[in-house]
C-alpha cells in the first residue's frame, strides 16, 4: 500500500506567527499552489490559502501590514505520512484545494498535491 511517505512532497512559504498578514498574503500570491504553512517552535500550526482570501476572515478595511498573520491562519488538520494516497486524494477532493499539509507528529514535512497521487 502506497503512503505519502513514498510521495516526494512540495515546498511553499512558511512564515511565523508574527509575520504581517500582507506579507503571507504576498508570498501566498506568488506562490504557484497558493498555500503558506504557518509555523511556529518549529510546530505545524495551520494554512493559509486562497481560499481564505475570498472569505469574510480576512479584514478589507485596515492596514494588512499591522496585523499579524497567526489569527487568520486556519488550522487545517494535515496529513500524515502515513496516510494512503487514496485517502489523501480524498481529502484534497473534499476540501477542494490545491495542497495539503503533510507533518510528522507536530512537525512539517511539505506539501502534497493532487498531480503527486494520481
Amino acid at each position: 500500500m502506497t503512503t505519502l511517505a513514498d510521495v516526494t512532497l512540495h515546498t511553499v512559504p512558511v512564515v511565523d506567527p508574527q509575520s504581517s498578514l500582507a506579507e503571507a498574503i504576498a508570498l501566498l500570491k506568488a506562490d504557484p499552489l497558493q498555500t503558506v504553512v504557518l509555523v511556529g517552535d518549529e510546530m505545524y500550526m495551520g494554512i493559509l490559502n486562497a481560499v481564505m482570501l475570498e472569505s469574510s476572515l480576512i479584514p478589507t478595511d485596515v492596514d494588512l501590514a499591522t496585523l499579524q498573520v497567526g489569527p487568520y491562519v486556519r488550522p487545517t488538520r494535515p496529513l500524515r505520512p502515513e496516510t494512503t494516497i487514496a485517502d489523501a486524494r480524498a481529502v484534497l477532493e473534499r476540501k477542494g484545494v490545491l495542497a495539503l499539509p503533510v507533518v510528522a507528529g507536530n512537525v512539517y514535512q511539505g506539501v502534497v498535491t493532487r498531480a503527486e497521487l494520481g
